[in-house]
């Protein structure tokens, strides 16, 4: 799948926040407990303000998001998602080569983490390269070079 990236604008957030619980709600529900809309918002303010962010476009609509930082020396990715509808449709993957190249092109590897109970998400990282650094109680950290 063909896809291109922008910067994400402020009149971006509604439709993040949006994208944010029909791609997370799923996991959060089932690793924390029931989905709380202030208590996700508290999570999401943080996602847009400390980190660049950029919307997933293909076919000419917006269909997800990514959220990069840095840490370590690395690019942090920080957050990949993808409307539900299109997911297994590559865009995931396309976004994350996109990241992988870009910091590669820095001359930094790039880093990120994975809960434990999204094995779709650990798998796909593998598939691209990515290898175990470390693990906390909720999620592994994996990084390619």
């Amino acid at each position: 799948m063909e896809i291109e990236l922008r910067k994400a604008v402020a009149d971006d957030e509604g439709w993040l926040f949006e994208l944010h619980e029909a791609a997370h709600r799923e996991l959060v529900e089932a690793a924390y407990g029931p989905w709380v809309v202030e208590q996700q918002e508290e999570f999401f303010r943080p996602l847009v303000d400390d980190h660049e962010v950029f919307v997933v476009v293909a076919e000419g609509h917006d269909v997800g998001a990514v959220y990069l930082g840095e840490r370590d020396g690395d690019t942090w990715l920080e957050l990949i998602e993808v409307e539900p509808a299109h997911q297994g449709e590559g865009i995931g993957a396309a976004a994350l080569r996109w990241v992988v190249s870009g910091s590669a092109d820095r001359g930094r590897g790039t880093l990120l983490q994975v809960h434990r109970i999204n094995d779709g998400a650990k798998q796909l990282y593998e598939r691209e390269g990515f290898a175990s650094v470390g693990e906390t109680p909720t999620h592994h950290l994996l990084r390619r070079p």
